[in-house]
């Protein structure tokens, strides 16, 4: 039986209230809040008597088929269909969850002659200002050439708070889901050789795109201990990055990549912190991001 065969089945046992809310179907969210704790009552009973409730997988299924059965009429009340409702539901939890091999996902510029090099490294260095700490980066090419990439950058803010490092999160960027555009236009990068990519992924919109996300993310992290102890990322933070870059090619990227991407990225973060600079290893090709020294 299909979930929409079990719900076209469901229609023909709901019941008629005399209530004049009938209209907005409150009955039918009472109800699914009623069954749910009935579930969770049979799990306390469970835990209450242990063994001595010989029942209660029969009971369990009993109570999730009530949840089940609310969940259908009212799907059927708006004209859901629950077979569509699960497909949805999966496609969700697979693109939060589903653990995929970074390796295998194929590289956005893997088609252009600007693409992000295999490996290399950026040299994260401080030196006191004028007012302020500034940090440089240099990227240390395979000749021995070591090219300046950006300003130099202060914290941006009255009470010190690293973000003079935050660059470091774009290199993740880079390693982990092969994207940047800041970085593209830093390193001279930007896809030229076509027009489209050129105008619609690496020039304004999508690098203030990427500038809020790395903000937003900051922020949250700095509310959870600057992720320290971290290694799952709230899913609500992870669907508020995936609004800032649709339209983006990197909309592709799921839930999990970001999650992976934001947790490894504060393990390099708090390493150039802690060492007040270094060299990061950034490779989009082996999806590693490592702090040499």
């Amino acid at each position: 039986m299909t979930l929409d065969e079990y719900q076209n089945k469901t229609k023909f046992t709901i019941q008629s209230y005399n209530s004049k809310d009938q209209e907005n179907f409150f009955l039918g969210y009472l109800g699914l809040a009623g069954e749910a704790g009935s579930v969770l009552t049979t799990l306390k009973k469970l835990l209450r008597d242990g063994e001595g409730f010989g029942s209660f997988e029969e009971k369990l299924q009993e109570e999730l088929g009530d949840v089940l059965w609310y969940i259908a009429a009212i799907s059927s009340h708006y004209g859901f269909s629950l077979d569509e409702i699960a497909k949805h539901n999966l496609a969700k939890t697979h693109d939060r969850f589903e653990v995929l091999d970074l390796l295998q996902i194929p590289r956005f510029d893997e088609k252009y002659e600007e693409q992000f090099p295999d490996a290399f490294i950026v040299d994260f260095v401080e030196e006191p200002g004028d007012h302020f700490l500034k940090v440089s980066m240099l990227w240390e090419k395979n000749s021995g050439e070591k090219v300046p990439l950006g300003d130099p950058l202060t914290d941006n803010s009255k009470i010190p708070n690293d973000y003079r490092y935050h660059d470091v999160f774009h290199l993740g960027y880079i390693a982990f889901l092969g994207w940047s555009p800041v970085f593209r236009h830093l390193m001279g990068l930007k896809r030229k050789s076509d027009p489209i990519a050129l105008d619609t992924e690496d020039r304004g919109r999508p690098q203030v795109a990427e500038e809020a996300v790395t903000l937003i993310i900051y922020n949250y992290a700095r509310g959870n201990k600057m992720l320290r102890n971290s290694d799952r990322i709230d899913t609500d933070l992870l669907n508020t990055v995936k609004q800032l870059v649709i339209d983006l090619e990197v909309a592709s990227v799921t839930s999990f990549q970001w999650e992976k991407t934001i947790v490894e990225s504060y393990k390099v973060f708090h390493k150039v912190v802690e060492n007040k600079g270094g060299k990061v290893l950034v490779s989009p090709k082996n999806r590693k991001l490592e702090y040499l020294e």
